[in-house]
């Protein structure tokens, strides 16, 4: 079996970011939370950042880090706005590309956040929730963190989702935790055979990421036993709509 190469950087993407009016809503709360005693210590009073740079990074910039995503993480528990909901998961995904939020991510149990969401009916939480754990199962810290959790199962059931971001992202993560322990779960027989009926499909990208995820990851004996079976159907795996 060849050596297992990490998969393209390419793969740990930005979502798409908060609208205007969710950049604004969230500096308005952040600002109110600033002053709450479950935050610790008052940070400066934050000024709307000006139109040169990301919103976001300058708001996170004045408020801290750790209070802007507690900020964050405290407006998904609280809204009843499933809009709102997709904003600050969307939000959470793309400050987990940054490995300098790692620490305050785990602290604020967003790892366990982003698996809660994989199971929702919602296919925009579930796309965030998996692009978000995308970003942060390279870390070695994360990963273990995820695996310890039970995080695989629900990962692979993302290989079955019609929204080709969610799968696209659940492949690449499922490359991202194999280590010597987990690679009888992460290889299993049917997530090989999903893998075989990916790597046939007509979009390119999917195709060549499940050929990727066969050759270095995969041994050829499994590969085969899961070419017999009959007319590669997925065994507990749905295949994706198309």
């Amino acid at each position: 079996m060849a050596a297992a190469s990490a998969p393209p950087e390419g793969r740990r993407h930005r979502l798409v970011p908060p609208t205007k009016w969710r950049l604004l809503e969230f500096y308005c709360y952040a600002k109110a939370a600033a002053c709450s005693p479950l935050l610790g210590t008052p940070v400066p009073e934050p000024t709307l950042p000006g139109r040169t740079g990301s919103p976001v990074r300058c708001l996170a910039m004045e408020l801290g880090r750790l209070e802007y995503l507690q900020a964050l993480v405290t407006e998904f528990q609280v809204t009843d706005s499933t809009e709102a909901k997709e904003q600050v998961l969307a939000n959470l995904a793309n400050f987990a590309y940054d490995p300098s939020n790692y620490e305050y991510l785990r602290q604020l149990q967003v790892l366990d956040l982003f698996l809660d969401m994989l199971t929702e009916d919602n296919e925009n939480l579930v796309e965030f929730a998996m692009g978000g754990l995308c970003n942060l199962c390279l870390d070695k810290t994360n990963k273990e963190y995820i695996l310890e959790a039970s995080g695989v199962e629900p990962i692979i059931s993302c290989l079955s989702s019609s929204n080709e971001e969610t799968v696209m992202s659940a492949v690449t993560a499922l490359m991202f935790l194999t280590t010597p322990r987990s690679r009888a779960q992460t290889t299993a027989l049917p997530v090989v055979e999903c893998m075989l009926r990916f790597s046939l499909s007509a979009n390119t990208r999917l195709s060549n990421l499940a050929s990727i995820f066969l050759q270095d990851y995969c041994s050829p004996p499994q590969v085969e036993e899961a070419r017999n079976l009959s007319k590669h159907t997925a065994v507990g795996i749905p295949l994706p709509k198309d």
